[in-house]
């Protein structure tokens, strides 16, 4: 009788506190970018040769909560930026008309502000966004992967988009008097390295 009572009395706080971890919201992982291991391309076409440009410095922070491997919206919050000058090419007379096509002057970062993360399983999601280059902000959808890593999250990302939907104008170098011409589209490539904090 008495290890009958002993064990109710030793139950019911057990189920208050899982009623209480139940009732509690799950805390959100942040994570922080890394120093190195970043990486975001930008390649495009001309009337002479493809072209890329290259930058290695990827800040900024972002959130997750709950299971990145259950298909859904996930609670999820992301805030990135990139110095519009530390987009580089091997030229530097390339690099002084694309910064000018940026105006990066005037909007010395491209940044990007998630607004909706949307997992498909396998660590696969669909990213919605408001993308802001040259000084216009658009908002862009594009496929993303996870990988967890030792210390944090590797994410990786395709975006397809036009210069001419944040109002740049393809450059068409001065030097060749209008012979080359920079096509409109452009693909965008990055893998962000995260630590946990």
């Amino acid at each position: 009788m008495q290890h009958a009572k002993l064990m109710k009395l030793i139950r019911i706080p057990t189920l208050l506190a899982a009623g209480l971890a139940l009732a509690m919201p799950a805390l959100a992982d942040t994570y922080t970018a890394q120093p190195r291991g970043s990486s975001l391309k930008i390649d495009g076409t001309s009337t002479v040769h493809d072209w890329s440009v290259e930058s290695r410095l990827i800040a900024g922070s972002m959130e997750l909560k709950g299971d990145l491997n259950k298909p859904g919206k996930v609670d999820a919050t992301a805030d990135i930026t990139i110095s519009s000058r530390s987009i580089k090419s091997d030229k530097k007379a390339m690099d002084d008309i694309m910064h000018a096509a940026m105006k990066a002057e005037e909007n010395p970062r491209v940044k990007f502000v998630l607004k909706e993360l949307v997992a498909k399983g396998d660590m696969k999601f669909d990213a919605t966004g408001d993308l802001t280059m040259a000084g216009v902000t658009k908002e862009v959808k594009f496929p993303v992967t996870m990988e967890k890593t030792d210390d944090g999250m590797l994410v990786k990302g395709v975006l397809d988009t036009k210069m001419s939907d944040f109002k740049i104008d393809p450059p068409a170098p001065k030097i060749a008097l209008g012979a080359i011409s920079t096509g409109d589209e452009v693909k965008v490539t990055f893998e962000w390295n995260t630590r946990k904090r």
